[in-house]
């Protein structure tokens, strides 16, 4: 007889879902990001319940139809000023920073770490209520690493696991934080400590022995007579769907829409939610430096740039934000003809069907982050080419770097190999595309979102 599947409970800052009402009209927003791509195949799948802060209206989203869905959602109250001193004040303006290797940007200073241990407070209350102690409870990444050890205390036999979904630092870097012995003692809380490489979980070893009292041994933490385990799970996106959604004659009808609207020039796509990791004005001055090497790429090639917006009340975004749109009208005034510009850029999020759309359409994809825990958008490029064209031009520094070996890789900090990867890139021969192609969607389809998940479920129900 089939073992039951044990009622599963995420735990994130952010949802998937807000539903609004206004003066007699409803809508549905879907929040952006790769959390919510990732998990919420999984939950509708699965069932269970999704515990997150109510979002704010500014949230970075997209509208959607009402969704259909097959999981509950439990919702954290948190006051307006703590929940900026825990989103804003703690976790985006020091410990995201820090995790990806930032540590001139992060603001420690007055920082308000009181406001992140309430917040983790009121989120492990609000999981405990809507909780058994039989379920798994699986609280993500960066925000709530305070959340295992809090319920820990309050369970001590429960099931909890806690994954990262960005990068996790060496000890000389991560040992800045002030609080750094409360964050790791938080999270070894947990059962299972996931994150995207080996790399990954090997520093966070090295910060629990270097800044605790634990003994560690090969793939594991030994705290307070447990083991914590520390495993690699490269997270994926949900192949199948994606894939039906590429081959969608609607999404067929958009992609000839936007190769005329381009004037059928060889097109180039960045996609990427507004951050200082993401590489973007150095992205940018490579596209520069390839218009201003030859002047036939004028008419030849467009770069088309998708930016989410994200957290503009952040002094470094909206700094960032006036550095983007200077380059791109500095750029565009210099090398555009009338009636053509170079670089068409969408300060917005795309629905899933027009970004599919843009991705079918892109002769090159360019995902060149400074520092990424993985990067779906390269996965999802791959998944949307069934046509095996197309070229992912990727960041050595992305996590999804270490799996896709079809793409060209690049240092982004160096400008002018990646004005000479876009080239190639576009004059590529088709049998080298097909090559190159065939073997990214292999691994991406290995790396499903549903396997990914029910790995790491496995190894947090110990089986």
């Amino acid at each position: 007889m089939a073992r039951k599947s044990r009622k599963l409970v995420v735990v994130s800052n952010r949802g998937p879902y807000r539903h609004e009402a206004t003066r007699g009209h409803e809508r549905w927003v879907r929040a952006a990001g790769g959390l919510v791509t990732a998990l919420d195949p999984v939950l509708q799948k699965r069932g269970g319940v999704w515990v997150s802060a109510k979002p704010a209206k500014d949230f970075d989203s997209v509208t959607v139809p009402a969704p259909h869905l097959a999981y509950d959602l439990g919702h954290v109250s948190l006051k307006r000023a703590e929940q900026r001193g825990f989103y804003e004040g703690i976790s985006n303006a020091v410990v995201w920073p820090l995790l990806h290797g930032f540590e001139p940007t992060i603001q420690v200073g007055e920082a308000p770490w009181s406001s992140y241990v309430n917040a983790n407070q009121e989120f492990a209350d609000t999981t405990l209520s809507t909780s058994g102690a039989s379920d798994l409870i699986w609280v993500q990444d960066y925000h709530l690493m305070l959340v295992p050890g809090m319920l820990r205390a309050k369970r001590p036999k429960a099931r909890i696991g806690w994954f990262c979904h960005i990068p996790w630092p060496p000890p000389d870097t991560f040992g800045i934080l002030p609080w750094r012995e409360e964050i790791l003692e938080g999270l070894l809380g947990a059962d299972i400590l996931g994150f995207h490489l080996p790399e990954y979980a090997e520093h966070f070893r090295q910060c629990v022995e270097r800044f605790t009292p634990y003994r560690v041994s090969r793939g594991a933490v030994q705290h307070r007579g447990r083991k914590v385990k520390t495993i690699a799970a490269p997270i994926g996106i949900p192949v199948d769907d994606l894939q039906a959604l590429a081959i969608d004659p609607d999404v067929g009808q958009e992609v000839e829409r936007i190769r005329q609207t381009m004037g059928n020039r060889q097109l180039i796509l960045g996609v990427d939610r507004l951050d200082y990791t993401k590489g973007i004005p150095e992205r940018l001055a490579a596209f520069e430096r390839l218009l201003r090497r030859e002047k036939i790429a004028r008419t030849r090639y467009a770069l088309i740039q998708v930016m989410v917006p994200s957290r503009t009340d952040v002094k470094a975004y909206a700094d960032l934000k006036e550095e983007i749109d200077r380059m791109v009208g500095d750029i565009n005034g210099r090398y555009a003809d009338t009636g053509r510009v170079p670089i068409h850029y969408l300060y917005r999020n795309l629905s899933q069907r027009a970004l599919f759309a843009h991705y079918r359409a892109a002769d090159v994809a360019l995902v060149t982050p400074l520092r990424d825990g993985m990067n779906l958008v390269a996965h999802e490029y791959a998944a949307a080419r069934t046509d095996e064209d197309g070229v992912l031009v990727l960041s050595e520094f992305a996590g999804a770097a270490k799996h896709l070996k079809g793409a060209i890789l690049v240092n982004p900090y160096d400008v002018e190999s990646t004005t000479n990867a876009i080239h190639r890139a576009l004059t590529m021969k088709s049998s080298e595309k097909r090559k190159r192609m065939r073997s990214m969607r292999g691994e991406v389809m290995r790396l499903d979102v549903h396997r990914w998940a029910d790995g790491y479920l496995a190894a947090l129900e110990g089986r």
